[in-house]
């Protein structure tokens, strides 16, 4: 098959795939609009996130392994839009009056053993949760077995959660506009996002002279 007929091919199921996601949507919403948004918002999350790239997994890994620090950084400045649209919702709403339910969880023992746990496994897997959801999508049947495995280890920590409590105690969350304020938070937050982006910055240019 040359590349042209291979690109009508493709070309061809995109068409296809718009017009039915298009037909769903105008369906679900003659039954519920909220749905029909989240259905929206998901579907193009899920595009943006696929034709990007971005995975939790190469933006930790890669500067070890290869010494290249784009995801890093890009992961960096959406800690840094997400901290501030965060900060702009909270203050929108206190100035409204409007009651916001944060969830502020306590933090154990478990906590580090499941991140120690869920990031040797992400990386064995090859994809974090987003990753292996994406390549399932793409056909990587693969993944079907990291993706069993994350939701066997998701059950097993939460059925034993009360366990690791009962026996290692927890410690209360800290939520750090209440310790500071939000404006001190927010410049300790940027000041510290942008010393490890410049810090990813110099680590490729060390590690490839980029």
């Amino acid at each position: 098959m040359s590349i042209n007929s291979a690109f009508h091919s493709q070309r061809k199921w995109n068409i296809g795939f718009i017009l039915f996601l298009t037909l769903l949507l105008v369906l679900l919403s003659q039954i519920s609009i909220h749905l029909t948004l989240i259905m929206a918002l998901g579907t193009s999350l899920g595009f943006v996130l696929q034709k990007s790239r971005f995975c939790l997994v190469s933006a930790l890994r890669d500067p070890i392994l290869l010494g290249m620090t784009q995801l890093t950084r890009a992961f960096l400045l959406l800690l840094g839009i997400s901290i501030l649209g965060f900060a702009l919702v909270s203050w929108g709403a206190s100035q409204r009056n409007i009651p916001l339910s944060l969830n502020v969880f306590p933090m154990g023992v478990h906590t580090v053993v499941g991140g120690l746990l869920f990031g040797i496994g992400m990386v064995l897997a090859g994809g974090c949760s987003t990753g292996i959801i994406i390549r399932i999508g793409e056909g990587f049947a693969m993944q079907m077995l990291a993706f069993f495995g994350l939701a066997v280890g998701s059950v097993l920590g939460e059925r034993s959660l009360k366990n690791w409590r009962n026996t290692f105690g927890e410690w209360p969350g800290i939520f750090l506009p209440d310790v500071f304020g939000w404006i001190p938070t927010l410049i300790l937050e940027i000041i510290v996002l942008s010393g490890l982006w410049q810090l990813a910055r110099w680590w490729q240019k060390k590690q490839l002279g980029e």
